[in-house]
């Protein structure tokens, strides 16, 4: 008797183990894939393309650039929300007396298209804000990323490790 309970002692230990295993490894596979199913939405079909790894400082941390569509930006439901319907904003070249602002978002669980975006938006929001201060009802701007601009429809974002970063070059009217 003693023989058959310990055997059926093993049995069961060996089946709880293998349930455990086989538990573990789907629940890995189930956290993998929202982080892959992100990147991959982020690169296939979305408004932003990678251009690559940037500079580091002291060859530390995350810095990769990303190349983004400021009308996608500009046109967006979160830009509706945010941004100043009284005060008109237009990508390209800024002309006459220019400012630069620099703003980050937090990156955190967004895909680089959500934090860029994100980004992309309190810049401009930025200038918006001091077009009103100013009481000017217009705002242009550019990308302004180690002061180069790019030309077209792009601007340049950069995502570190807990946020990410968009420099604009802008003229308000």
């Amino acid at each position: 008797m003693a023989k058959h309970l310990s055997a059926l002692f093993l049995a069961c230990s060996a089946a709880l183990a293998l349930s455990a295993c086989s538990s573990s490894g789907t629940s890995q596979q189930a956290s993998a894939e929202p982080k892959q199913t992100k990147a991959e939405k982020a690169a296939a079909g979305s408004n932003c393309r990678s251009i690559g790894e940037g500079r580091k400082i002291n060859n530390k941390g995350k810095n990769d650039g990303y190349m983004c569509s400021a009308s996608a930006a500009l046109n967006s439901a979160e830009a509706k929300e945010v941004l100043d319907a009284n005060i008109s904003v237009s990508y390209g070249n800024p002309g006459g007396k220019t400012l630069v602002s620099r703003q980050v978002a937090n990156a955190v669980g967004k895909t680089p298209e959500e934090t860029c975006q994100r980004a992309f938006l309190n810049t401009v929001k930025r200038f918006q804000s001091t077009a009103a201060r100013e009481g000017k009802r217009a705002v242009r701007v550019t990308s302004y990323f180690d002061k180069q601009t790019v030309g077209g429809n792009q601007y340049e974002c950069h995502i570190g490790t807990w946020n990410s970063r968009v420099v604009l070059k802008g003229s308000i009217h």
